[in-house]
């Protein structure tokens, strides 16, 4: 539209310079001294436009000749800034293809490029990964002097760096230096955090392990089961560090339900059995067996038991009685109800109990209980006898495991 626009008027102005000139015809003096000449009026302003193109068009080609050492200087610097992303691109690609020394060298090429900009900062932060994966620490910490002279934004990945390093070398104080800086920057940085956690798991500092590890499973950066290993963790780490009945409520309240009845549930009644907490031993190995059946807690609950008074004790038994109704063939159930029946001086009952647990699964912990059990009741020789089965049981035992080690 516009191209139009410029045809119209020129060819208006072409028609009106054609009737002004077919209106008026005159010539043009020019004197020079003593010397006069007439130009037709006509040819004087051809002329005369002539003379303004040749002009224009001399200008332009002196300009013209007087500005290519600038163009040449500005083809020359935008070549290196293009050898400069290219020579970038190509470190990227090869540090993440795991060809470190090439990713170094590239990154060395766009440092040593003048024109390289803003891409020196990602060549330098590219540069001090590589050869810290290439463990050339001499290098590495060349390029992060170089890194240091940034911006205090731009830090970040030095700090993380430095701080990996010191984590892999267990030197925590400067470690923890340079979490806290990186923290300063940006506190939500995944990788970050993932540092702070493997710093408090380092220092069995259970609090930070909980709290890392719920900001990396919200942020979809763990797993579940990484994210249950290191709770996991934490919880035990809690519960060895309870010394007294209050922490230990207060350690409880911590924990989720799950793990209470999961992993942690013999842990838990263990952890009363040690605070001599024996009643409420009792009472939590009484909640959780009859839903879990975890052969775990029968231990616990049998030394409880016997610091109990004596019908407290009888309630205990009665109660692991109910719970062999629901699983008469339980092997280790009825070896714990026989040591509780022995603890108890009733010898019937507790023979009883242990030769049906020897019956179903013999195992050491039980012939020894029987053959004390024959000793109380004056039996000398099957409690011999029982000792020997013991002993050849825990050879046989032995044996197997040494079998295992050699097979792997």
């Amino acid at each position: 539209m516009r191209g139009l626009i410029w045809i119209i008027v020129l060819f208006a102005v072409a028609v009106a310079i054609a009737m002004g000139a077919s209106l008026y015809n005159g010539n043009v003096y020019v004197v020079v001294e003593q010397t006069m000449l007439r130009i037709n009026l006509h040819a004087f302003i051809l002329g005369l436009l002539a003379l303004v193109i040749v002009l224009y068009l001399l200008v332009r080609l002196i300009a013209g000749i007087l500005h290519v050492p600038g163009r040449m200087q500005r083809f020359g610097v935008a070549r290196q800034g293009r050898q400069a992303a290219a020579a970038l691109n190509n470190a990227g690609l090869a540090f993440f293809e795991g060809k470190f020394q090439k990713a170094e060298q590239e990154a060395a090429k766009v440092l040593a490029n003048k024109e390289a900009g803003d891409n020196r900062t990602l060549a330098l932060m590219l540069g001090a990964h590589a050869a810290d994966q290439m463990d050339d620490t001499a290098l590495r910490d060349r390029y992060l002097k170089d890194i240091e002279t940034l911006p205090a934004k731009k830090q970040l990945s030095r700090y993380l760096l430095l701080a990996e390093a010191a984590l892999g070398r267990r030197d925590y104080p400067a470690a923890e230096n340079n979490l806290n800086a990186a923290a300063q920057i940006n506190p939500s940085l995944t990788r970050l955090v993932r540092l702070q956690l493997r710093y408090a798991f380092d220092h069995g500092n259970a609090l930070e392990v909980l709290d890392k590890t719920a900001k990396l499973q919200k942020a979809g950066a763990i797993n579940d089961y990484e994210a249950g290993q290191y709770q996991s963790w934490a919880y035990r780490r809690l519960l060895a560090l309870v010394r007294d009945g209050g922490g230990l409520k207060a350690c409880l309240k911590r924990i989720p339900d799950e793990q209470k009845a999961g992993e942690l549930c013999a842990v838990i009644a263990e952890k009363y059995v040690h605070l001599g907490l024996y009643s409420q031993a009792v009472k939590w190995v009484a909640h959780y067996y009859p839903h879990t059946r975890q052969a775990e807690l029968l231990e616990p609950f049998v030394q409880s038991v016997r610091y109990l008074d004596d019908k407290a004790q009888r309630k205990a038994i009665d109660l692991a009685d109910g719970w062999l109704q629901a699983q008469p063939n339980d092997a280790q159930l009825l070896m714990f109800l026989g040591e509780l029946a022995y603890s108890k001086q009733l010898w019937g009952k507790a023979q009883g109990y242990l030769e049906a647990s020897l019956a179903i699964s013999p195992s050491v912990q039980a012939r020894l209980a029987l053959a004390k059990v024959f000793d109380e009741t004056e039996q000398s020789a099957k409690a011999e006898s029982q000792r020997l089965l013991a002993l050849d049981g825990a050879t046989h035992d032995e044996n197997e495991a040494l079998l295992a080690l050699e097979n792997k």
